[in-house]
């Protein structure tokens, strides 16, 4: 399992998007936040409950994936329902995604297990929570509270390099002024001297 900090685990895994049976990987959504949510069972999960979910956490410029712990392959899990997900659901039948999390397939239903991944690729949070409106507006608030720890972050060491800016172009001025001052003494000791020879 890693740990909180340390690079996020890579992947490609056979999934379902918006009723199409594709590949996602990993590297599709560098740059952006990502919600991965491991849910014990699918029968939990309504489509427009989890789509309206993954359209609050859109706006918050982070991407939701849920991850389906059966072996039974998604686009049959959803044949018989009028309406699929949009949401995209990664088909994990050999658990090695769940493996890579430290995510142990449980036989009875229990709570879903969700990691925030940040725009480098580090994990963030490991949260467990029911699959509610409360217990996703948790990741919300944690998702928020993050983003604006990470914008301050930014600001500060922007901040700070304006300043060593400030100072590198001061201290320039300043050997900018001291050698033309260097310089104008210099031409007008060299006058003086030609004054002083052609004099002589």
């Amino acid at each position: 399992m890693r740990r909180i900090g340390m690079p996020a685990p890579r992947f490609r895994t056979p999934a379902l998007l918006a009723g199409t049976l594709t590949y996602l990987a990993s590297t599709q959504f560098t740059g952006r936040w990502t919600a991965i949510c491991f849910l014990p069972y699918l029968g939990i999960m309504e489509p427009d409950f989890v789509d309206r979910q993954a359209n609050t956490l859109k706006q918050l410029d982070t991407t939701l994936l849920i991850v389906s712990s059966g072996t039974r392959p998604l686009h049959r899990v959803w044949i018989d329902h009028p309406t699929k997900p949009r949401t995209p659901l990664l088909y994990d039948p050999v658990n090695r995604l769940h493996r890579s999390f430290g995510v142990v397939v449980a036989q009875m239903p229990v709570r879903c297990q969700t990691f925030l991944i940040d725009r480098a690729g580090l994990l963030r949070f490991h949260l467990i929570h029911d699959f509610t409106d409360r217990g996703l507006a948790a990741i919300q608030e944690i998702l928020t509270m993050s983003q604006i720890k990470d914008s301050k972050g930014v600001t500060a060491k922007r901040s700070e390099h304006d300043a060593d800016h400030e100072a590198i172009t001061a201290s320039s001025e300043v050997e900018a002024c001291e050698a033309r001052r260097l310089s104008a003494q210099l031409d007008s000791d060299a006058d003086e001297f030609l004054s002083c020879t052609i004099d002589d």
